[in-house]
C-alpha cells in the first residue's frame, strides 16, 4: 500500500490555515476562532464521511468481484 503523501499545494494550504488562525489568537479575535473552528469541524466531518464510504464502497467491490458474501463472514 503506498502512503498518503500531501502535496506541495496541500502543504502551502495548511501554513496558510495555520497563519491565519494564529493571527485571528493574536488579535484575541476569538469570534473569528469560534467561527474557523465550526467550519474546519464540518470539513474534518465530511472527510470521515467520505472516508468511510470510500471503504466501505472497495469492501463491496472487492467482495462483489470475488463472489464473496461480506455479512456472513
Amino acid at each position: 500500500m503506498r502512503p498518503i503523501e500531501h502535496s506541495t499545494e496541500s502543504q502551502f494550504h495548511k501554513a496558510a490555515q495555520d497563519k491565519w488562525l494564529v493571527e485571528l489568537f493574536n488579535k484575541q479575535d476569538y469570534r473569528g476562532l469560534l467561527e474557523a473552528a465550526l467550519v474546519l469541524n464540518t470539513l474534518h466531518q465530511l472527510e470521515r464521511t467520505k472516508s468511510a464510504w470510500a471503504i466501505r464502497e472497495a469492501a463491496n467491490n472487492l467482495a462483489d468481484q470475488f463472489g464473496l458474501d461480506r455479512d456472513s463472514a
